[in-house]
């Protein structure tokens, strides 16, 4: 009886293994994958930190803001790229994603280094705006982030776990009358990854120009990872001043990309989760901010 019992619990402990690991690489990896909150029940059930209570993304109430001006600066290095190697544009299912070589560094405004990974993007459809975070409850139609991870940590992956592990950089993008020349660097060439993981290599540029002219201004609070494993290990740094592209450049991220069985990628975003008493910090005196910086259009 006792064998019985034993060979049973390690059954279990191999099926458990086996259907993790199928949610880690396989189809169900991103349970809304091309769609807006679908099956997200999957996530609270399958990634215990997807339930915690310093998820992202966040409502910021500009009213109910902290204004901390003694907050550091943001200093970045190394994100010029102009003319060194090709960089890695990605279609990985789940969101567009260029890959970041380690010499480009966030060197002030925490209290470690953090060393860029990749960045990526969140989007809607042209009647659902599709950025992640909001402010004042209002979506901008889409958002960048770019993840860097704390130098102490060998890689991306060791450090997503740990407590310090991440720095987001966050930029909401909007609407424009022109076209943006940086992001067209990144945009023109979607219709060579259209198809689910698929890459392609762009020449490099300067990716600071992906994140608004004024990195002074911005919103800090500690969150998460807006996928799973939803770790909530994130230092998040949301700039206040928007990136604008035009109308025929979002649409092209609206509507090229796709997922699997040939599906359109899109609406790639989590909503807004509570705060649970977090503080959400602003490195600005927040009563002198204009509506008119938060329109998406």
């Amino acid at each position: 009886m006792y064998c019985y019992c034993v060979f049973l619990l390690y059954l279990l402990l191999v099926l458990f293994y086996v259907y993790y690991n199928a949610l880690l690489s396989g189809s169900e990896k991103w349970p809304w994958k091309g769609t807006i909150q679908i099956k997200l029940d999957a996530w609270l059930s399958a990634f215990e930190h997807c339930n915690g209570k310093s998820q992202s993304p966040i409502n910021i109430d500009t009213h109910k803001v902290f204004s901390e001006p003694r907050l550091p600066p943001i200093k970045l290095e190394g994100y010029d790229l102009t003319g060194s190697h090709a960089l890695t544009l990605i279609n990985d299912g789940h969101t567009l994603q260029l890959s970041l070589p380690s010499s480009m560094r966030v060197m002030s405004g925490f209290d470690h280094v953090y060393v860029a990974a990749q960045l990526h993007f969140h989007w809607g459809t042209k009647e659902v705006p599709g950025s992640e975070h909001t402010i004042d409850h209002v979506h901008f139609p889409a958002e960048i982030h770019v993840v860097h991870y704390n130098s102490k940590y060998a890689n991306l992956s060791e450090a997503a776990s740990k407590a310090d592990g991440l720095a987001v950089l966050g930029g909401f993008i909007g609407i424009g009358l022109h076209d943006n020349d940086n992001y067209e660097k990144i945009l023109s060439a979607l219709t060579d990854i259209s198809i689910e993981e698929s890459d392609t290599e762009i020449p490099g540029f300067n990716v600071r120009h992906l994140l608004p002219d004024s990195l002074d201004r911005f919103y800090r609070y500690n969150g998460s990872l807006t996928t799973p494993p939803c770790f909530q290990t994130v230092s998040w740094t949301l700039f206040n001043d928007s990136i604008r592209v035009s109308r025929r450049q979002l649409a092209a991220l609206e509507d090229t990309l796709k997922t699997e069985h040939n599906k359109l990628l899109s609406k790639n975003f989590r909503a807004p989760q509570l705060l649970h008493g977090r503080k959400v910090l602003a490195s600005f005196h927040t009563e002198s901010t204009t509506r008119s910086m938060y329109s998406p259009y």
